[in-house]
């Protein structure tokens, strides 16, 4: 059931009797723009470890302990042109309890009271507590650098989106950024994000929807000014690849390339760009895997990675840094044998079995139905289960040629390490 609790906010339920918790998220989205990234990462570290009501995290422990151990986190995700910032809180369902104590309720009031009374002193975060998140995202966001094929991802986005400085930042933010924020502007910035943010409200499990509305509709919340955000990035095709390089200490260097594929979310193509890229690297039985790691060597690992909220594919791989250019050629060969149709039909059925299995196996994850719920309303489209295993099998050989001829190189990081240099 989905209902608008005003103009730009949304409740939606779904009533599952498979879990015995019941999971709600109350999600907040808007247009990504360079200048609010780290803010709001900031901001959903001090909303998931404080509050007026539990001023310290032991406080709000202990709140969490008396519900039968509920789990709360918060956390900052980016999906093309939008920026998301997110509670979730999973709690047991009290009909599988011997307990009379309403937990689905009060788990529900612990969100709001989270979200809508803050610790603050004076129009701005409690200091001490503002200045210790702000110490903790630092080490987060500095501990990026020690994962060395994290920090190689994170070099290639920097390249292929060279031209759109809020798709280059990580939805985490930056150190330069985070020095600049103060307690007070960002207490001025969350009361912004009350008003003008949408919101998505999902609660999934076994609860009473008009017990669920009611507890929601007290929140009196306003109507957004602003106009729902766009679904999708189209990133720029430049036709001819770049590379750029860097030297560190370390034993195995990373290879991580960017592709332009414009194929987009559940829009034409889709379906048939799920089983190609499980043909070119999303899988064990992928030309990547088999031919590049396995049979040449020539990787460490190699894989392959959509991304259809922004129109791009990805490779990464750990590889022997002095064989670089045999790695470059050898993974440009899988992609030309699959435009060239060397493939066999029953390889395809093999690699929509594992999406089937996937798929299927997904839907034992209460998070699924909670996130696929806010991927809908971010859309405006929804497939049934069935739906999209009919189009998944659906899909041919001829579809597969066609999409890997719409992929692009564009862009390369090369993360080298030290021996490779000498």
């Amino acid at each position: 059931m989905q209902t608008q609790l005003a103009k730009g906010v949304q409740l939606t339920t779904v009533v599952s009797h498979q879990f015995k918790t019941n999971q709600i998220i109350v999600n907040f989205r808007a247009p990504l723009r360079r200048d609010i990234i780290t803010k709001r990462a900031l901001l959903s570290n001090l909303l998931e470890t404080s509050s007026a009501d539990y001023p310290d995290q032991r406080a709000l422990a202990n709140a969490l302990a008396k519900m039968y151990g509920a789990a709360y986190g918060a956390g900052v995700g980016r999906k093309g042109p939008t920026h998301n910032l997110r509670l979730a809180l999973t709690v047991a369902n009290e009909q599988y309890l011997a307990t009379d104590q309403p937990l689905t309720r009060e788990a529900t009031q612990f969100l709001q009271n989270v979200l809508f009374k803050p610790l603050v002193t004076n129009q701005q975060f409690d200091q001490p507590t503002f200045d210790r998140q702000v110490t903790n995202l630092k080490a987060a966001i500095q501990s990026v650098a020690d994962d060395k094929q994290y920090y190689a991802a994170q070099r290639l986005n920097a390249a292929l989106f060279k031209d759109d400085p809020a798709q280059q930042v990580p939805s985490y933010g930056t150190v330069a950024d985070l020095e600049t924020i103060t307690s007070k502007d960002l207490f001025t910035y969350y009361e912004s994000l009350l008003k003008d943010d949408q919101i998505d409200i999902i609660v999934v499990g076994d609860v009473d929807e008009a017990a669920v509305l009611a507890q929601w509709q007290a929140v009196h919340f306003t109507d957004r000014p602003t106009s729902r955000p766009k679904p999708f990035y189209r990133h720029r095709n430049t036709q001819h690849y770049v590379e750029t390089s860097e030297t560190q200490t370390l034993s195995q260097a990373k290879l991580n390339l960017g592709y332009d594929l414009p194929v987009f979310y559940r829009g034409e193509h889709y379906y048939a760009a799920l089983v190609f890229n499980e043909l070119f690297g999303g899988s064990p039985l992928s030309k990547l895997f088999m031919n590049v790691r396995e049979k040449a060597s020539l990787a460490y690992y190699a894989s392959s990675s959509l991304d259809t909220f922004r129109g791009v594919m990805k490779v990464q791989a750990g590889i022997d840094g002095a064989k670089h250019d045999q790695v470059l050629a050898i993974i440009a060969e899988q992609l030309t044998a699959i435009q060239n149709g060397d493939f066999t039909d029953e390889l395809i059925e093999q690699l929509k079995l594992g999406l089937i299995n996937d798929f299927e196996s997904s839907l034992d994850s209460q998070r699924t139905f909670a996130i696929q719920a806010l991927i809908d309303d971010l859309t405006q489209q929804n497939v049934t289960d069935a739906d999209w295993l009919q189009r998944i099998q659906a899909v041919t050989r001829e579809q597969i040629i066609e999409v890997s001829k719409m992929v692009t190189l564009n862009d390369g990081f090369f993360l080298s390490g030290a021996q490779a240099c000498k």
